[in-house]
């Protein structure tokens, strides 16, 4: 692979699937933080929540929305990581 090849499978924007299993709501909050520093990187992000965006989350959450990254619920799990070329899980 020549580097000219290399910079711009870098360079192309790539579908991050961020799931959270977590169940702690620092952590899901930590996840979703998460997620909206992905967005920075021109990605698509898509997030997969198991369970409610509790109270700490709900800023980033809103963020994401805003950004028109939605929040999808466990059930959308199998498209979405047909989708991905990457995937992050946070527990």
């Amino acid at each position: 692979m020549s580097m000219k090849e290399l910079a711009a499978m870098i360079a192309a924007p790539r579908t991050i699937l961020v799931v959270i299993r977590a169940t702690a709501p620092a952590r899901i909050a930590e996840g979703l933080r998460a997620a909206l520093g992905l967005t920075l990187r021109r990605d698509r992000v898509r997030v997969i929540l198991d369970g409610v965006v509790p109270p700490e989350g709900q800023r980033a959450a809103q963020t994401l929305a805003a950004f028109d990254y939605p929040i999808l619920p466990m059930t959308a799990l199998a498209a979405e990581l047909r989708a991905a070329d990457a995937v992050e899980v946070w527990t």
